[in-house]
Parts: structure tokens; sequence; C-alpha cells
């Protein structure tokens, strides 16, 4: 019986990988995408915590935070941050935590900040 529960969680733990290791995927292409529509090249991408970034009072367990340093033809770099949402199967829904605030996908560019 301990060796099928072992078994067991063992599968979990290998899907549980996988599937963060697909959502961080997504999340980078995404973030390549949006910041070459602003006419931009990603030098960096580091998941931060969330207190730590211009989201501080902007999130909840369903969502990733984000710090992206990228630069274009003007500015040698220039910072945005993205808050991502934990949904694998679609980066751009709803956030699925109801009671704690629904803390959608948002970018925040250096030019937003005061």
């Amino acid at each position: 019986m301990t060796i099928i529960i072992g078994s067991l969680l063992g599968i979990v733990a290998v899907v549980l990988v996988i599937g963060l290791n697909v959502l961080e995927k997504k999340h980078e292409e995404e973030i390549k995408a949006v910041i070459s529509k602003k006419g931009g090249v990603v030098l960096k991408i580091e998941r931060v915590e969330p207190k730590t970034s211009a989201f501080k009072n902007d999130f909840n367990r369903s969502n990733v935070i984000y710090r992206i340093i990228y630069k274009n033809n003007v500015d040698s770099e220039l910072l945005a941050w993205y808050r991502g949402i934990n949904v694998p199967n679609n980066i751009h829904g709803d956030n699925p935590t109801a009671r704690e605030g629904r803390f959608r996908e948002k970018w925040i560019f250096q030019s937003e900040l005061k």
C-alpha cells in the first residue's frame, strides 16, 4: 500500500513540475510578444515576490509577478512589471480566486510609474 501511495505522490509531483514549466513558458512567450509589440527587446525576465513589485497591494495566490528589463531604440534599459494568472490553459482568463480580489492579468510600464 505504501508503495502505491509513494508512486502516486511521485506522479503528482512530476505533473506539477511539468505544469509549472508550461505556465512559465507561456508567460515568457506573452512577455516577449508584448514587449516586441512596443518595439522593444527583452533583456531579462525575473519572477519576483509580489510584495517587492509594483503590484505589492494588487495580487493574490493565483497571480505570478515578473520584473522585465527590456530595451528599445531610444532608451538603454526600461522596466516593466507583468502580473500573470496561474492558469496554464488560459493565461488571459479570469483569476480563479474570487474571494481574494480577482486580480486579472496586467502590465505596468516604467513610464506609468510615479
